[in-house]
């Protein structure tokens, strides 16, 4: 199917979602040779390769007549390029969504996560004291996900390695609502910046995303 929905986060932030499902053949029906990828055609046959195609599909379908290049830096950080014109991107996916979010001058993240139980089982290995305090019942799985996804988010847009979860990343009290957001910290920042993560439900599944000036 088409995208899902794309929206203004703000005047030079966007994000779209897609709703994966058809198979790999028509999905690549939306590529040309405008687009520019150095691992592209390892990716499309690749075993995810639908996750792959449906996040090139956004791309290729809100940008369908510029020239899209999409590199990787030494940190697996995407980098976007319309025309020759650099912008930021996110890009995520899980089972049958993909997502990205892009802006021109914005640092980003994004993340997609399916609300599932079996989240309990690893609470402890990425929520620190605090968060288990507030979140760490084993029927609080949505307050889980949200952390966790909050976190993969905020590891995209610091962009280079070495963060932990537990130590490095916090997610301050809230109640989760199909709409909201999170106020977070990451500790390796000097000055402990504070950071918005925007959260949304779609489905079974969370929507996380952060565009925030450098």
């Amino acid at each position: 199917m088409p995208l899902l929905f794309q929206k203004n986060i703000n005047s030079t932030c966007a994000l779209a979602v897609w709703h994966i499902t058809e198979p790999k053949e028509e999905l690549l029906l939306h590529f040309h040779e405008n687009f520019i990828e150095q691992q592209k055609d390892t990716r499309t046959n690749a075993a995810n390769a639908q996750h792959y195609l449906a996040s090139r599909a956004i791309l290729l379908s809100l940008f369908p007549k510029q020239k899209i290049e999409l590199i990787k830096d030494k940190f697996n950080k995407p980098k976007l390029f319309l025309n020759n014109i650099p912008q930021h991107i996110s890009i995520t996916h899980s089972h049958e969504y993909a997502a990205i979010i892009f802006s021109a001058d914005q640092s980003l993240g994004i993340d997609l996560e399916k609300i599932d139980q079996r989240i309990t089982r690893v609470k402890n290995k990425f929520m620190n004291e605090n968060e288990l305090e507030f979140a760490g019942e084993n029927e609080l799985i949505t307050a889980q996900t949200l952390i966790w996804s909050a976190k993969e988010t905020l590891y995209k847009l610091y962009g280079t390695k070495g963060l932990d979860f537990k130590q490095d990343l916090h997610i301050a009290p809230f109640q989760a609502k199909n709409i909201g957001s999170l106020n977070c910290k990451i500790s390796k920042i000097s000055n402990n910046q504070n950071f918005l993560v925007q959260y949304e439900t779609i489905e079974n599944y969370v929507l996380t995303y952060i565009c925030q000036n450098q």
